[in-house]
């Protein structure tokens, strides 16, 4: 009998557990984390998103957050908002979005939040959290106003991601 087989016998006369053979898989297996990931979502994905996640990259550093924001769009356009580009160079807050990305399915189901300045198709509420902010202004019509609204979510949105992990 080969040492297969043998192994088969012996596991099927001794009645191994699924506990037992759990304990035999390898112990570097990689388990699944919490994600990390904030998705600010506008229709261009060049302006709203953009800021947002600019903000909240800043603020959650500054907060010791172990959290990151990306900007996505749902029908993105070629390049940044002038005015976004221009706001938040004038600011001094870096940005990482250097042109605009469509919302994938994947960028969904790697967020912990999804935060939507227009609407989105019921999809990606399924694969996370989405909450909208519908009252941030244009930053083509006012930069500094579409800024401050979205500090003023910002604030709020750190402190509940803080109540809801404290260790972040």
């Amino acid at each position: 009998m080969s040492r297969f087989g043998l192994t088969l016998l012996l596991v099927s006369t001794l009645g191994w557990s699924r506990s037992a053979s759990a304990q035999m898989e390898p112990k570097n297996v990689a388990k699944p984390q919490q994600s990390s990931r904030i998705v600010f979502v506008c229709e261009h994905g060049a302006a709203l998103s953009v800021v947002s996640a600019a903000y909240f990259n800043k603020l959650a550093k500054e907060e010791n957050l172990d959290l990151h924001a990306i900007a996505r769009g749902t029908e993105p356009q070629v390049d940044l908002s002038v005015s976004a580009r221009a706001g938040l160079t004038s600011d001094g807050i870096p940005f990482e979005t250097k042109q605009p990305q469509k919302l994938s399915t994947k960028d969904a189901a790697h967020a912990h939040r999804i935060v939507a300045f227009c609407p989105l198709p019921a999809k990606y509420s399924k694969l996370a959290p989405v909450e909208t902010w519908n009252d941030v202004p244009l930053t083509a019509a006012n930069y500094g106003r579409a800024r401050d609204a979205i500090l003023t979510h910002l604030q709020e949105l750190i402190r509940q991601l803080k109540s809801e992990n404290p260790s972040r």
